[in-house]
């Protein structure tokens, strides 16, 4: 996969990547972690086209207007994703703390 570009937030935590397959396919995702999306995801959930979708979905994040949920166990980071609420899974296992946040590290009241 190609980086087409990222970003890394101002407290160095996180590092917000945009990657092209060889087949053209583009995803989105936070560097390290298991969840993304794609690009034809974001245009059918906004009907907008594809590159158009993709920026505000970034730009979005980048401007702290998307929460950004930060699963941990312990000390350590399980997974990242970009999330509209602010409601931890009821299956969460026990031991797993989730924080909401923004893209500059301030934390969701």
């Amino acid at each position: 996969m190609q980086v087409v570009e990222e970003h890394r937030s101002p407290d160095g935590l996180l590092k917000l990547v945009v990657w092209r397959d060889p087949e053209g396919d583009i995803t989105v995702g936070f560097d390290g972690f298991s969840w993304h999306t794609h690009a034809d995801i974001l245009a059918g959930m906004s009907d907008l086209p594809e590159d158009a979708a993709l920026r505000e979905f970034v730009d979005d994040t980048l401007s702290g207007r998307s929460i950004i949920a930060v699963s941990r166990v312990g000390d350590t980071i399980c997974n990242v994703w970009v999330t509209d609420t602010t409601e931890a899974d009821k299956y969460k296992p026990e031991d797993e703390t989730i924080e909401f946040r923004y893209w500059d590290g301030s934390l969701v009241v």
